[in-house]
């Protein structure tokens, strides 16, 4: 009876380990496993560059600055195989969404020294004043992600590849700045990940509102692909918020500035939609450079129920005359 009892035992065991172990893989892989904000903006990057007298925009630059480390421990502690990145300052067509598909890509390579400069000379805003203001970036791109979404959907969803100097895959470097290059310095060690980047069309300082059904549509197909793939996926979207917070800012003072950042904050930390289509309404005053970006993004969120998403804004704020946030959304069922 008790070599029975010891049998059954261990054969419980062995079907407990067994579905354990099929679980564990099914959450660790195959799948999309969070979403990210993080902004492009030189001040957040290194606040010590922030030429301002004023001592509460500081204080809010160092905490944009730390908010934006937080994102960077988050997207790194979920070991992610892959970072898909959307930018909206890349190399961009006016229609279509184009992906890199270069082997590479590095900050400047023009110069031999693979230096990018973050940071934008306007009046007080982003001088530099801390040496160095230059900083390194070389990553290597997952090309056949790429080349599968142009391929499935490309033609549908005006996505397209975009190549340097050959064909797709060539070792060739494409250019990287800003708006790839700050974002993914916060994540750091790029040599853990491959990158797919996608470029926001040109049509965006325009026609953004007119292109919120195609980015929910463009961003439920990119979830439903790549949450196929047999790699671990983060979704990393480059945005910064309105422009318009300062009169003497290169674009003016809008009173559409404060309200819209606030939707977008109360978008992140509740994924209801309506204060995304807010936010739309006052995009064409606010003047933000991440808003598809961030509707694509919410278009790759909702694939699934928003119950299966934990947000957390850790910093929404605009120090200088732009906005910026900085945001995660974990996946509840994914194993961290």
């Amino acid at each position: 009876m008790e070599q029975v009892y010891s049998r059954s035992y261990r054969r419980c065991v062995l079907i407990i380990f067994l579905l354990s172990f099929c679980c564990f893989i099914g959450y660790t892989n195959c799948k999309v496993v969070g979403g990210f904000v993080l902004p492009h903006g030189g001040v957040a990057l290194d606040p010590r560059n922030f030429n301002t007298r004023n001592q509460t925009e500081r204080d809010e630059a160092k905490t944009l600055h730390e908010a934006c480390l937080k994102v960077g421990r988050d997207v790194k502690d979920l070991k992610p195989d892959i970072i898909f990145l959307s930018t909206p300052h890349g190399l961009s067509d006016y229609r279509n969404f184009l992906l890199y598909s270069n082997a590479m890509g590095s900050a400047d390579p023009y110069t031999g020294a693979d230096t990018c400069c973050v940071y934008r000379s306007y009046g007080d805003a982003d001088d530099c004043l801390v040496l160095p203001c230059r900083y390194n970036l070389s990553v290597e791109f997952e090309t056949q992600i790429a080349s599968m979404v142009t391929k499935l959907f490309g033609y549908s969803r005006n996505v397209s590849l975009l190549t340097a100097f050959g064909p797709e895959g060539n070792e060739n470097s494409i250019s990287l700045r800003w708006g790839e290059v700050i974002p993914l310095l916060f994540v750091g060690n790029m040599s853990i990940s491959k990158i797919v980047i996608l470029s926001q069309p040109t049509r965006r300082y325009t026609d953004s509102v007119h292109m919120i059904p195609e980015l929910i549509q463009l961003g439920n197909d990119l979830f439903r692909l790549l949450d196929e793939s047999p790699q671990r996926i983060a979704v990393i979207i480059s945005s910064d918020l309105a422009h318009t917070h300062k009169a003497d800012g290169p674009y003016g003072y809008s009173n559409a500035s404060q309200p819209f950042d606030d939707a977008v904050g109360k978008w992140a930390s509740t994924l209801d939609f309506n204060f995304l289509v807010k936010a739309g309404t006052l995009v064409d005053r606010a003047l933000s450079c991440g808003y598809t970006g961030l509707v694509m993004l919410h278009g790759m969120l909702s694939h699934l129920d928003v119950s299966s998403w934990t947000s957390t804004v850790y910093a929404n704020l605009h120090p200088s005359y732009y906005g910026m946030m900085a945001a995660s959304f974990h996946r509840n069922d994914i194993l961290q």
